[in-house]
Parts: structure tokens; C-alpha cells; sequence
């Protein structure tokens, strides 16, 4: 008696290789839920920008949580790359969710003290909610007045984690003056910034200085023995580095000047502060 050989037709092996995808997939992605292994998420990292849109930079500067009252505070900086701001004519959507209820969407308040900083407060968070997504959706106000709609299909998500760090027992949603007074402070630590990183510009232009002034004197010593062709090479080098020192010299002088303006701007901001 012959053996029946055994054999997958077109159609058996199509089935065969969608349930092995359909299991793969069940592995991945739902396994989870019966092993109790989650995914991890990575927590918002402060003041570090990232383009919400192709000119418009965003960054999260604050995050603070109240256990008791159940309240998450997250400021948001935004600042254009182009002298062309559309900052003005921006409006936003927030949409908040805990990673253990992902299905609900939490109350948020969205305080603009400005057009380049947003307080945002998001309500009924329970201790325990370890990761809060935050979701932010720009839209033109008046979109008419664009070129075109570029904010479609445009957001920026962050993930806030649960932690001692950022609890403030104290938090409360208070008035737009405090905040306005909050983020004064903010830009005149800025300007402090600003004000050190050109302070450093200074420090290296001073070194360079001190170097090429060096060279120059090491330079006019090694003139006096050595031939005349030699002489033309060495008092080249020489009047180069005069030139540079020179250079050096003048942008010291600029960087002092806007140090100065930048003090003043600091001083100008503090009189703004007291105004409110």
C-alpha cells in the first residue's frame, strides 16, 4: 500500500503564516498585560528644546506636583527660530492622560502669560499615577492670515514621572499676575545666561591674547640669529599675530558692550517685575 504524502496547499499556508504573524504579534504586544512587565517611558527632560513646528521651538522648564490636591503644574517655553514670530496668532490644546487609566482624559487649565510661556495645569492626578502623558496641539487662531496651515498634524508629547522631585505641597492654581512675575524671573535667567556665556567669550579672547603675545615675544627673540629670508618669514608671523591680537581686541570690546546692555535689560526687568 502506497503512503499519502502530505502536503500544504496555497491556501493552508497562507493561514499557517498569518496565525505565526498573528502569535508574534500577540507576543509583543500582549504578553504584557499577563507577565506585568510595562513598557518604560522616558521622563521629560527640562529646558532642553525641540521643534514643535518648522520654526517654533518648545521646551518644558517646569514640573511640579501636588499629591493632595492632585494637581501636576508644567511650564512651557516656546521661542521662534526666525525674526518671522507667528507666536501671536498661536493657540493650544492640551491633552493629559495617566498610563494607568490611558482611556481617560484629565482637566487641564492653560494659563498663557505670554506668547512664549505657558503655565499648564492638569487636575484629578492620584498618587500613584507613575507616568503622566502630555500631549500639545498648536492651531493658528486666525489661519486665514497664514500662508498655509503648516500646524496640521503637528504636536509634542512629553512623559512626566512620578517622583519626590518634583512634589511642591504647596502648589496651587493662583493668579495670571503671579505668574506673569514668575516668568520675568525666568527671562532675567536668561539674560543671566546669556550674560556668562559672552563672559566666557571674553575669558577664551583673553587667553588667545595672552598666547599669540607669547609667540610674539618669543618670536623677536629668534630674530636677532637668524638670516634675512628668515627675518621676512618671522616679522610675517609677527604682524599676523598682531592682527589677530587686534581682532581679539575689538570683539573683547563688543562683548563688553552687550554684557553692559544685558545687565541693564536685567535691571529693566526687575522695574517691570515690581509694576505687577
Amino acid at each position: 500500500m502506497r503512503k499519502k504524502k502530505f502536503s500544504f496547499s496555497h491556501t493552508q499556508a497562507y493561514l499557517f503564516t498569518l496565525s505565526f504573524f498573528g502569535l508574534c504579534f500577540f507576543s509583543v504586544f500582549i504578553s504584557p498585560i499577563f507577565t506585568g512587565k510595562s513598557y518604560s517611558f522616558e521622563d521629560a527632560t527640562l529646558n532642553e528644546y525641540d521643534f514643535l513646528t518648522n520654526t517654533t521651538e518648545i521646551a518644558l522648564v517646569k514640573k511640579e506636583y501636588n499629591p493632595d490636591r492632585q494637581l501636576m503644574r508644567l511650564d512651557f517655553s516656546l521661542r521662534e527660530a526666525t525674526a518671522d514670530s507667528k507666536l501671536s496668532n498661536m493657540e493650544y490644546e492640551i491633552e493629559s492622560k495617566y498610563i494607568t487609566d490611558s482611556s481617560k482624559k484629565l482637566k487641564t487649565k492653560i494659563i498663557r502669560v505670554d506668547d512664549n510661556y505657558l503655565v499648564v495645569f492638569v487636575k484629578n492626578i492620584p498618587e500613584g499615577f507613575s507616568v503622566l502623558s502630555t500631549t500639545i496641539f498648536p492651531k493658528y487662531i486666525h489661519p486665514e492670515i497664514e500662508v498655509s496651515n503648516d500646524l496640521q498634524d503637528r504636536s509634542f508629547k512629553i512623559y512626566v514621572k512620578e517622583s519626590d522631585k518634583i512634589i511642591n505641597n504647596s502648589l496651587a492654581i493662583q493668579s495670571k499676575d503671579k505668574y506673569q512675575k514668575e516668568y520675568i524671573s525666568f527671562e532675567q535667567d536668561l539674560v543671566r545666561n546669556e550674560i556668562q556665556k559672552k563672559l566666557k567669550e571674553i575669558k577664551n579672547r583673553e587667553i588667545a591674547i595672552s598666547d599669540l603675545s607669547k609667540s610674539i615675544s618669543n618670536l623677536e627673540t629668534d630674530i636677532n640669529y637668524q638670516t634675512e629670508s628668515e627675518k621676512l618669514e618671522t616679522n610675517n608671523q609677527i604682524n599676523s599675530h598682531k592682527t589677530k591680537i587686534s581682532q581679539y581686541e575689538d570683539e573683547i570690546d563688543t562683548l563688553k558692550n552687550e554684557v553692559e546692555d544685558l545687565k541693564q535689560k536685567i535691571l529693566l526687568l526687575e522695574k517691570k517685575k515690581v509694576n505687577f
